[in-house]
């Protein structure tokens, strides 16, 4: 665990035992930091948020991963930081599979992005190495079946401001980054 003023890094490691520590140290850390820890509903939020950043870093990077936490006088920004295997969608409506760097990129474009083998969302891609994850339609499902088993992504979306994932390729970094505006 690395802190500074107004700063928080901390090394996942591929096998986690448990989420407490970690959460315990980034909920503190904020807390202390910022004025995110005076409202409850947003600190859930802010909690749920690193829930699934971990749960990711557990299950799909499969490399040591880093979150680092930075506050702001008017946000939080979080990131969770990998040099696992880089982020992959398809688009639904044309079915082109997207990798990073996306090439050739040509300007920015929406589109719905297929991201498990379930579930989709809108995401604006905005840059050969940067995405953005758009709010979600209103979410009604008919049965059991159809509720998405990884959603991870999407929960992280509903519970923030921004949410993004770049890819560094100077550094073979994915990096995913919430922001929550104070």
């Amino acid at each position: 665990m690395v802190v500074k003023t107004g700063n928080l890094t901390l090394e996942i490691p591929v096998q986690i035992t448990t989420y407490r520590v970690f959460i315990d140290q980034c909920l503190e850390f904020v807390t202390e930091n910022s004025s995110l820890g005076k409202d409850f509903k947003r600190t859930a939020k802010f909690k749920l948020a690193i829930m699934e950043l971990l749960t990711n870093a557990m299950k799909h990077c499969k490399a040591v991963s880093y979150i680092d936490i930075q506050c702001y006088p008017d946000k939080v920004v979080v990131k969770k930081i990998d040099n696992g295997q880089r982020f992959t969608f398809k688009d639904v409506d044309t079915d082109k599979y997207y990798d990073f760097p996306i090439d050739p990129f040509a300007e920015p474009l929406k589109i719905n992005a297929r991201l498990g083998n379930n579930y989709t969302l809108f995401i604006n891609i905005k840059s050969k190495n940067q995405i953005e994850f758009l709010e979600p339609p209103a979410i009604d499902y008919l049965s059991l079946e159809e509720v998405p088993e990884n959603f991870g992504l999407m929960i992280i979306k509903q519970c923030c401001d921004t949410f993004h994932y770049q890819y560094n390729k100077a550094l073979s970094q994915n990096i995913f980054e919430v922001i929550f505006q104070l």
